[in-house]
């Protein structure tokens, strides 16, 4: 990224055209995105985004593991009580005092990452930037391949009118790149993902995408996004 910008505003494509270029380009370093007062940080190591933290209560791992019934509320406020004196972190409170298994919360947290960066997609407006920096190793990190993250997050985002100017109309033509192929073995296709990429050896539109994949039309529209972003489509 020596001379890709390093901030910006927020856009509509931003964030998935920002993980994109990060791992193409191997880099290292911190990712902040910011909407009036909520933050989103995002780790980057050697292209692929490990860690996430954000200032959005909503995001947090009491709220997570109360909404999964992972812990009773009055077992989550103990913890909560005892992380607070000690000053430690929540999972090494619910630990300590043996509120919940080492596997389960390691599910959790890594959960709650993947929930932090994806909820992130949504946004269309707001400043990102980015800084070259070492940050300290973490006990639970993502394991998600930078490109199967992308899709994951498009594949949350609710916004039809959003997706659909993306994707450029019905009668926007498609076809599967000479990249293709090595990178879908790194982004975790689903199978109606990959279908829409192998019907696309021949040049189709997106009216004939839709007729011929047996999926929602909106769930199409996010694949082609997908694909797109990755840069296994492109338009013709």
């Amino acid at each position: 990224m020596n001379e890709s910008p390093t901030h910006g505003d927020i856009g509509s494509e931003t964030l998935p055209a920002l993980l994109r270029r990060l791992h193409d380009s191997g880099e290292t370093g911190i990712l902040t995105l910011q909407r009036g007062p909520v933050t989103v940080t995002l780790r980057i190591a050697r292209g692929a985004a490990v860690f996430a933290g954000t200032n959005n209560r909503d995001h947090g791992l009491l709220q997570l593991l109360l909404k999964r019934g992972a812990v009773t509320l009055p077992n989550l406020m103990k913890a909560l009580e005892v992380s607070l004196k000690e000053k430690r972190r929540l999972g090494e409170a619910l630990l300590s005092e043996k509120l919940i298994r080492p596997e389960e919360l390691q599910r959790a947290l890594i959960d709650q990452l993947k929930d932090i960066v994806c909820q992130a997609f949504e946004w269309t407006s707001g400043t990102w930037k980015f800084e070259r920096a070492a940050g300290p190793a973490e006990v639970v990190t993502l394991q998600t391949h930078p490109l199967a993250l992308i899709l994951e997050g498009i594949r949350r985002i609710d916004s039809w009118t959003r997706v659909y100017s993306l994707v450029g109309g019905m009668n926007a033509e498609y076809l599967t790149t000479g990249e293709a192929a090595a990178l879908v073995e790194r982004a975790d296709l689903l199978p109606g993902e990959r279908q829409v990429l192998d019907l696309c050896q021949e040049s189709r539109t997106l009216s004939e995408i839709c007729q011929a994949v047996p999926l929602n039309d909106f769930v199409v529209c996010k694949v082609v996004w997908g694909l797109l972003a990755l840069g296994a489509l492109m338009k013709v």
